[in-house]
């Protein structure tokens, strides 16, 4: 046992004193520029700061990682960038090139135009919290294809493996109940997702399309409710925030 040990101690590369440095500077780093930007109210501030902050951890990290090899450092640094687009995004106002804003979230693309002095759309009901339906059960098929090769893939049982279908799991139910309290039609009449994502689900046994429906059914029971960010919205759009006409738009997403 004390040779096996031995071996495995060897086999695993000791990470350098200068790599260990560049790690903790990653960090602080990044810290640095996250404080900086929850304390700024300009977004094109925030969008600065927020690509100069994830730019450096790029760096840095890769640096501290070329001491096992110059490709997994690049690795590294290529994993930080892709990440950092990707969250952009679909979570944030900062991928924007030229005047062409790049993000999958409503919300933040009101606050772009508003930033930009242009008097943002009105919310629409049938939008999610920060996407539009279409956006969001194509993204749904994105994790329901991912949970499925989670579970028909070869693995070797680490719990690793079942991250991705755990939070598909609970992520069903809750679109169910937001989509079946606003009395939208099933899945919003998303038919060509939502049908790649029941079928994706198979190799689930079926939960999640079971879980949806249940939320569904719930979802119905409850009072209306479009959800806190359409009343937010509007509530800006009444206060004048977005300087747009307060008068209610008309609701075509309602089922019969």
């Amino acid at each position: 046992m004390n040779v096996l040990a031995a071996g495995a101690v060897r086999s695993v590369p000791m990470i350098p004193a200068w790599s260990a440095t560049l790690f903790v500077l990653a960090a602080l780093w990044w810290l640095g520029f996250f404080i900086a930007a929850i304390r700024t109210k300009e977004l094109r501030v925030e969008r600065r700061l927020y690509w100069l902050g994830y730019g450096g951890v790029a760096v840095l990290a890769g640096l501290g990682l070329c001491f096992r090899g110059w490709q997994t450092g690049a690795g590294g640094a290529g994993f930080v960038v892709a990440y950092t687009v990707l969250y952009a995004a679909l979570k944030t106002p900062y991928l924007k090139i030229g005047n062409r804003l790049i993000t999958a979230s409503d919300s933040d693309r009101r606050r772009d135009e508003r930033d930009c002095g242009i008097a943002p759309r009105r919310p629409a009901r049938e939008n999610y919290a920060t996407s539009s339906p279409a956006k969001m059960w194509w993204l749904l098929v994105f994790f329901s294809a991912m949970s499925a090769a989670s579970v028909l893939l070869p693995h070797d049982g680490d719990w690793r493996s079942w991250i991705v279908p755990v939070m598909y799991l609970v992520y069903a139910p809750f679109i169910g109940v937001l989509d079946g309290r606003g009395r939208f039609p099933v899945a919003r009449r998303q038919w060509v997702p939502a049908a790649l994502v029941g079928v994706a689900s198979v190799a689930l046994y079926g939960i999640p399309v079971v879980l949806y429906a249940a939320g569904y059914i719930v979802g119905r029971r409850l009072p209306v409710s479009y959800g806190w960010y359409y009343d937010k919205a509007v509530h800006q759009d009444e206060e004048g925030g977005d300087g747009v006409a307060t008068e209610p738009s008309r609701d075509v997403s309602r089922s019969r």
